[in-house]
């Protein structure tokens, strides 16, 4: 016969006598020493900047000559040969300053002939650095002070298109430019700003697919990152003791590559990996080109 503990015998008593269940005892915690493992004995060492990527240019902070005219690989020249500007050949890719423009040391920074890393390392170690670029709530204020519909959308390169495009954001690089550009000149002169991100936060032909867009994808990163290079250096030709970086905007896509988007079909995939890595890519390459100086 099993041995009843003396919860157990006041439960079975409060049972017949219809009352409320006792209270199950609780132990007293028992506080053990931490586990110790070998990652424990290595002594700290104090971060001095942001993990670097392998490359030995990255390792060595050397400084980005911003000559993308110089980058000639065959998927490079590819995304631009399928480039939907009106002025595609002759579009400004290169984007150093030369080296005597602003004085040799910080807080100054020439493109080309500082190294960018060294740059925000010393920026986040000495200050606090602000970063902002929300356009979508920008454009919706906008709109709430000024007329912002399917014709302004449209503008006039793409009048006669052929699916609704109120909504697709980062077409307004292109057909409203002044509307973006003024939002990026608000970040830096109103907010403060020492990076802003781009309006390009859905330029993947995967994202554009819902306007059938896909092959603006070059144009609308490359305009979104040109028209916040020219505000960016606009704002800091005012005062070059505080250089303004334009951070390319990179977001997610609206398909993904590790879940399935049928309940019955576990393994189905709308997307792959490969398309996902062509869309970045080409993402990419038009940020860069349009005068990027990080990738976010």
């Amino acid at each position: 016969m099993l041995n009843r503990t003396n919860y157990e015998k006041a439960c079975i008593h409060s049972r017949k006598k219809g009352l409320a269940l006792p209270r199950k005892p609780r132990g007293k915690p028992v506080n053990r020493p931490r586990l110790q493992f070998d990652y424990d004995k290595i002594a700290p060492v104090p971060a001095t900047e942001p993990p670097t990527p392998t490359s030995d240019a990255a390792r060595n902070h050397t400084p980005n000559p911003y000559i993308n005219s110089a980058l000639v690989h065959e998927q490079i020249l590819a995304v631009r040969a399928k480039a939907t500007n009106l002025n595609k050949e002759t579009l400004k890719i290169d984007h150093g300053q030369d080296s005597s423009l602003y004085p040799e040391s910080f807080p100054h920074f020439v493109r080309g002939r500082d190294s960018a890393r060294t740059y925000i390392t010393s920026l986040f170690t000495s200050q606090i650095a602000i970063y902002d670029g929300a356009m979508g709530t920008m454009i919706q204020n906008y709109s709430k002070r000024n007329r912002l519909e399917e014709e302004e959308y449209r503008g006039d390169r793409f009048l006669d298109w052929s699916c609704n495009v109120k909504g697709n954001n980062d077409m307004l690089s292109i057909s409203q430019p002044q509307i973006i550009q003024d939002i990026y000149r608000q970040y830096l002169e109103v907010g403060g700003s020492n990076m802003i991100g781009t309006n390009t936060f859905s330029s993947t032909t995967i994202a554009m697919a819902d306007y059938d867009m896909q092959a603006y994808a070059y144009e609308l990163n490359y305009q979104g990152a040109r028209l916040a290079r020219e505000v960016c250096d606009e704002v800091t030709a005012k005062d070059p003791s505080k250089p303004r970086f334009v951070v390319g905007a990179i977001g997610p896509t609206n398909r993904t590559g590790s879940i399935s988007p049928s309940v019955e079909d576990p393994a189905a995939r709308n997307v792959t990996f490969d398309e996902l890595v062509e869309t970045y890519f080409e993402q990419i390459v038009g940020l860069v080109d349009g005068g990027s100086d990080i990738l976010m």
